[in-house]
């Protein structure tokens, strides 16, 4: 079974918001298997992701549609 095919099936159910979640509360470098399967989903979606200043000032996942520069939204 490849990288790929493993990481779908562990996250088969877990929405793309709730993969955000845990990659802004993971610790630093604690999230590589979330960030592999948030750039699998959004690329499937044509968006894309970066970090940014959040509210709390710490660093948080924004996702956006690279040609339009628009964020999307995820719940």
């Amino acid at each position: 079974m490849s990288l790929d095919e493993t990481l779908r099936e562990h996250f088969a159910g877990v929405s793309t918001a709730e993969i955000i979640r845990r990659i802004n509360r993971a610790p630093d470098f604690g999230y590589d298997d979330e960030e592999y399967e948030l750039n699998r989903r959004l690329t499937e979606q044509s968006l894309t992701w970066k970090w940014v200043r959040g509210d709390s000032g710490h660093q948080v996942v924004e996702v956006f549609n690279p040609q339009t520069g628009q964020p999307a939204a995820f719940r």
